[in-house]
């Protein structure tokens, strides 16, 4: 297998229009012991959920059962990636991974508040605190599977990088007093212990941004009432309000660069090594668990369904939807497996799993579109309404509830394009790090393991990222300062989109490629068909002008209500 700590970056070469199969040719396969360890995990949470959780009652009500996090601490589900040293089941990465898919699989918000506390929580951070105080007391939380979670959004908006919640040091030195409001916060009704973001006021310090692992039974913090949102019926996630908080001093977590509201101090590497690896648990994890749920929906809708006398599977449309989701779950497993079986340094695949959230989650909304369209031909109704007939549900409007939900969990997905390709498509141009001039492929041997329709996938995707890092080349020199082109969020959102596309299509074809199974080779051709025309639309938004103008006046018309 290919040591990813000596190689380049897939998506970087990919982007810089280097393509680089060398990086494919090996790719990450679960080894049989670690995949018997999952599977006795899976098996476990499994049971677990369908032991507590009545789905359709949650969807009545919109609320887990009482007492719902004791039996899931019972089976050590807030300990998923805690050592079994500290009483947890010390899974890898992939393995948590597939855990919190089959809990989505039953029921998506338990699986995001397991996942939350697993990527996002206080245990996350552990490598990377130094000993002491604060990583005794976050070391006994993960022993004693104490919730935590991140709470770091507010009402004046996520993507702010100044935090309006303040900070600042008693007059013995000794406590941070903080206070401000927090919204949006996975896991606050449940959560022991939170990760929150705050403003320094005075000091040397002042108006950067501090980082506080924060006990949530400490005076003046208060939980507001659950959020309702549209889908995630159930999921603990509600408002903070703190007011004169002491937090003691030793629970600021520092790392080495201080984090300046002049620049996005959340792409720093530790906390984005954080950050983009709590959303293959908490985003990718469930959108692969209901493609899946989808793909049983179909197979269950077409089984000894007849039109005009023919099955509807023969129907070729139907087949189509039926392998495009197919290839899409495919596209979900690559990325996962890519994300989190490549050996080496995990940060090596951070572009990579930044890139992932909106490819699987996007992906989730494709399949489940398609879904819809399939059902809704025989007449789509409420699993209330199928039940009132006699009939069974099929829970798909929850799913598309859901669905929808994870499009929008971390970020907007068209905002997360712009800000990934900010960051990892462009940020390199103008970092200097990639050649002014063309670059030649290091490399010029044909893939291995590929049928022919694939290999003529692969030489696309290579003449794709040629064409795409000259694109990104022509753009940064027509907008030499990074803030104008910042600016320019049709070129950045398209930018960022054919990236992901780029990516997931090299990654399905790695896998065919290592695969000896047919329905992979076909999965891929399938895939990078449909993926080939996504590009092809999106190069024609690189290329051509946009009147922006026009869509600026008629804006302000619109909202004026003229």
């Amino acid at each position: 297998m290919t040591d990813v700590r000596s190689a380049t970056s897939l998506l970087e070469e990919l982007n810089c229009g280097r393509p680089a199969w060398s990086l494919l040719a090996d790719f990450p396969e679960q080894d049989k012991g670690d995949a018997e360890i999952g599977n006795a995990a899976v098996h476990d949470a499994t049971a677990a959920m369908q032991k507590l959780v009545d789905v359709p009652e949650v969807e009545r009500t919109r609320s887990l059962p009482v007492n719902w996090v004791k039996p899931l601490q019972e089976a050590r589900l807030f300990g998923l990636t805690t050592p079994e040293s500290r009483g947890g089941r010390g899974l890898s990465p992939y393995n948590a991974y597939r855990v919190i898919c089959a809990i989505a699989q039953h029921s998506v918000p338990p699986a995001v508040s397991i996942a939350v506390h697993t990527g996002f929580g206080a245990s996350a951070y552990l490598p990377l605190l130094p000993e002491g105080p604060l990583r005794d007391a976050v070391t006994a939380a993960d022993a004693a599977q104490v919730i935590s979670g991140d709470a770091d959004t507010e009402p004046t908006g996520a993507a702010n990088r100044r935090r309006m919640t303040t900070a600042r040091l008693d007059e013995q030195g000794t406590h941070y007093v903080l206070d401000g409001h927090k919204v949006y916060i996975q896991n606050a009704p449940v959560a022991g212990l939170l990760r929150v973001s705050a403003t320094i006021v005075g000091g040397e310090e002042n108006g950067r941004v501090g980082l506080f692992f924060v006990p949530t039974d400490l005076p003046g913090i208060t939980v507001g009432e659950p959020h309702k949102f549209v889908g995630l019926r159930g999921v603990p996630n509600a408002p903070l309000s703190f007011a004169a908080v002491q937090v003691p001093r030793e629970f600021r977590f520092v790392i080495d660069s201080a984090l300046s509201t002049e620049q996005e101090w959340r792409l720093q590497d530790q906390l984005n090594d954080v950050s983009v690896r709590a959303r293959m648990y908490a985003i990718a994890a469930p959108a692969a668990a209901l493609t899946a749920l989808c793909q049983e929906i179909t197979r269950e809708f077409l089984r000894d369904r007849r039109v005009d006398g023919a099955d509807l599977s023969a129907y070729s449309e139907i087949q189509s939807i039926v392998a495009l989701n197919a290839a899409d779950m495919m596209a979900q497993e690559s990325v996962a497996r890519w994300c989190l079986l490549s050996p080496g340094d995990p940060a090596h695949v951070r572009r990579e799993q930044m890139a992932a959230k909106n490819i699987t989650s996007v992906t989730c909304w494709r399949v489940v579109e398609r879904t819809m369209s399939l059902l809704a031909a025989h007449g789509l109704e409420t699993d209330e309404g199928l039940t009132l007939r006699g009939l069974p549900g099929h829970g798909l409007e929850r799913i598309w509830r859901d669905a929808r939900m994870l499009r929008i969990s971390g970020g907007v997905d068209f905002f997360v394009d712009h800000f990934y390709a900010m960051s990892t498509v462009f940020g390199p141009w103008y970092e200097g790090s990639v050649p002014n001039q063309p670059g030649v492929s290091p490399e010029t041997a044909p893939p291995e393991g590929l049928s022919e329709r694939n290999e003529q996938h692969w030489a696309e995707v290579s003449e794709r990222s040629a064409w795409f890092a000259d694109r990104c080349r022509t753009l940064v020199a027509a907008h030499p300062r990074r803030v104008d082109l910042e600016k320019r969020q049709d070129l950045t959102i398209a930018a960022g989109r054919f990236s992901s596309e780029l990516l997931a299509a090299a990654l399905v074809l790695g896998q065919a490629a290592t695969s000896a199974s047919e329905e992979h080779q076909l999965a891929a051709d399938v895939y990078c068909t449909a993926a080939s025309t996504r590009m092809t639309g999106l190069a024609h938004e690189l290329s051509h002008r946009h009147d922006t103008e026009a869509a600026a006046a008629l804006s302000r018309i619109a909202l004026a209500g003229e």
